[in-house]
């Protein structure tokens, strides 16, 4: 009986082992997820104030994940929502956040934010909402360890930061600036060239007005002479047709026996 006994906790402990394995969480660690390598969005405003308004579930696996949405979206707002104004303010709200197991092999995930500007007297002047759902099949590994939970978190970070961000440029264009402060909308959009996250962005080339392309000459119309006939024309005795100029007309003598003088006042008489 007593080696019965010991030989039954030996089982255990080594099912117990097994099980912590195949979960696959056991020491393994989860960096926390960071943002910072992404490009900052500088807002005109002088503080940016994030607020965590998302209901708790009773049901939800948030609090298991490695990192919780909330703890994500809290990340995302710190590293890439920038104050670069000298008055007005954002409010960054957490609406929703939450991860819920969606039967034996799947779990599910919700984010939901708005992001408020006030001016420097308080009033609301614009806002931005972004909402991203997702599904995470996990096949025959458990949907609810640390390490599915993890990773569904960072693939909802992904999307949500394309989506805020493109809201942002959207919506709030005339709110957003360099990282000198310097708002990038004056009467319209400027166009700039983006470096890489953490430098400076690359001012935009002045515009010149281009000068036109001299128009090209007409090239000069050739006449060629016509030669002269050797004797008057049936048709034309002048030479000349109705289109060209008229050559000078000689004068010559009457022939003999024919006497007919130029006059303006009557016929002359033979």
């Amino acid at each position: 009986m007593r080696v019965r006994y010991w030989t039954g906790l030996g089982a255990l402990a080594l099912s117990l082992g097994v099980a912590a394995c195949s979960d696959g969480n056991g020491n393994q660690t989860f960096p926390p997820l960071d943002y910072s390598y992404l490009s900052q969005i500088h807002l005109n405003v002088a503080s940016i104030d994030v607020q965590d308004e998302a209901p708790a579930a009773p049901d939800s696996l948030s609090a298991k994940a490695p990192t919780t949405p909330d703890e994500a979206l809290k990340a995302m707002a710190s590293q890439r929502l920038i104050a670069s104004g000298s008055s007005g303010k954002a409010d960054f709200i957490i609406k929703q956040a939450y991860l819920n197991r969606a039967g034996d092999n799947a779990v599910t995930g919700a984010m939901d934010v708005q992001l408020n500007i006030a001016d420097a007297g308080n009033q609301h002047t614009g806002f931005v909402h972004a909402r991203i759902t997702r599904k995470l099949d996990t096949g025959d590994r458990d949907p609810t360890s640390r390490k599915e939970l993890y990773a569904l978190t960072s693939q909802m970070m992904q999307d949500m930061n394309v989506e805020l961000e493109f809201q942002i440029r959207k919506k709030l264009m005339s709110w957003m600036t360099d990282a000198t402060g310097t708002p990038l909308v004056n009467g319209g959009i400027q166009q700039q060239t983006l470096g890489a996250p953490g430098t400076e962005p690359v001012p935009a080339p002045t515009a010149t007005t281009p000068t036109a392309p001299a128009a090209p000459t007409a090239p000069e119309k050739t006449v060629t002479p016509v030669a002269a006939a050797s004797g008057p024309d049936a048709i034309f005795p002048t030479g000349a047709d109705s289109e060209t100029t008229a050559a000078p007309v000689t004068q010559h003598s009457p022939q003999p026996g024919t006497l007919q003088l130029p006059s303006t006042t009557g016929t002359a008489t033979h």
